[in-house]
């Protein structure tokens, strides 16, 4: 590990999740509005491509000024921990932060991700055979939102 090595993991991870549920955000909040889903008559809509993907840049965007801040305020580093038992000694490098602001802000933005998944599934619970693929993004989410949790317990048991 360096320090190069452990910034680029701390962008690489945080910015290809977000980067990856942004459009699904996007397609499902789309159909939602287009097939008008929830009201008793359809609202007819034009939600253009290009505007599709500009729906998507505010998920990205935030992601990277929460990425640019910590870079340049509390940088993921390189550390060398030296653990000494009775008659052994064990040496790791690992990357770390000086305090969990990062961790925090990672978890509150990205859980809140998680939520608006789920929240968007659920609203498009009721659409049309040949447009629903909720059920996915919701087994989507809610593994996501698992397994997230999961990690965070260890991770933190485990320091």
């Amino acid at each position: 590990n360096t320090d190069a090595f452990c910034l680029t993991r701390m962008w690489v991870i945080h910015f290809c999740f977000v980067f990856a549920l942004a459009p699904l955000f996007v397609k499902t909040y789309r159909l939602y509005k287009l097939l008008g889903v929830g009201y008793v008559i359809p609202r007819r809509q034009t939600i253009s491509n290009a505007r599709t993907a500009l729906m998507a840049v505010p998920f990205v965007a935030v992601e990277v000024v929460i990425l640019l801040i910590f870079t340049f305020v509390d940088p993921n580093r390189m550390e060398d921990v030296m653990e000494y038992n009775e008659s052994t000694m064990t040496h790791r490098v690992i990357c770390s932060y000086d305090t969990w602001a990062f961790f925090i802000v990672q978890v509150i933005y990205q859980g809140g991700l998680v939520l608006i998944g789920c929240l968007l599934a659920y609203k498009t619970i009721n659409m049309q055979k040949e447009y629903r693929d909720n059920q996915q993004l919701i087994l989507t989410m809610y593994n996501v939102a698992l397994v997230g949790s999961i990690i965070l317990v260890v991770a933190n048991a485990v320091d």
